[in-house]
């Protein structure tokens, strides 16, 4: 009798495990096919405008960062895209004279990176919804730059020239207008309202053949889906 009654509850134990099991697989099958449902009506186009900082590595020096970018879907996750940006960089090496009087004389030297770039880049989404979007994207550049950062810097100071103040000295072995190509990756974020405004950060690392690194790199992001 009491083999029976344990025989009993185990095959109701096992009946209700399996409807428990068949529900999860239902719900699962269910959550999965909204989500690729709801994927599949989201807008597949997208224009964007970026804006931001980077530091460029060949001469550690601070900038701003522009692009204006298209992104197009290829399959659910995949997206290509096409970017024109540009930047420009600058920093000084500081030196302040200061006369017998008081009077401070700036006769720091100044100098610019500027550059222009086109951008294609293959996008893969982690996770995409109605609002939300992140990923990684990769890609390579084609790179126009002018440069006013000289190769060797050598300052003398009146001591040595019988100069009333220092003089630079500057060495340019590198050309002043360089093209490159090189590669980059971004990782990215956004949240879009009512399915169209696209508001969001990137932060990448981009490297070129000419030898400069702009990394880190920080963006924000505005444009529409369509």
């Amino acid at each position: 009798m009491y083999s029976e009654l344990v025989y009993k509850d185990q095959f109701a134990f096992s009946k209700t495990m399996k409807k428990n099991l068949f529900l999860v697989f239902f719900l699962i099958c269910n959550f999965q096919q909204a989500i690729s449902q709801s994927t599949r009506l989201l807008p597949t186009k997208s224009l964007s405008f970026n804006i931001g900082r980077g530091r460029l590595g060949s001469g550690d020096i601070q900038g701003l960062m522009l692009g204006v970018e298209y992104e197009k879907f290829f399959q659910k996750r995949l997206s290509w895209s096409a970017e024109l940006g540009m930047t420009i960089h600058d920093g000084s090496d500081l030196l302040l004279v200061t006369e017998a009087n008081g009077e401070v004389h700036d006769l720091s030297y100044r100098y610019t990176t500027s550059g222009a770039q086109l951008v294609g880049k293959i996008g893969y989404h982690f996770f995409r919804t109605k609002s939300w979007d992140a990923g990684i994207r990769i890609g390579g550049l084609f790179r126009y730059q002018s440069s006013s950062v000289p190769d060797d810097v050598t300052m003398l100071f009146p001591i040595a020239t019988g100069l009333p103040v220092p003089v630079f000295i500057n060495e340019n072995t590198s050309p002043q207008r360089t093209y490159s190509v090189g590669g980059i990756s971004q990782l990215f974020a956004s949240y879009t309202i009512k399915q169209k405004i696209i508001l969001g950060l990137v932060t990448g690392l981009q490297l070129d053949t000419n030898g400069d690194t702009i990394f880190p790199q920080l963006a924000f992001t505005i444009g529409r889906r369509f």
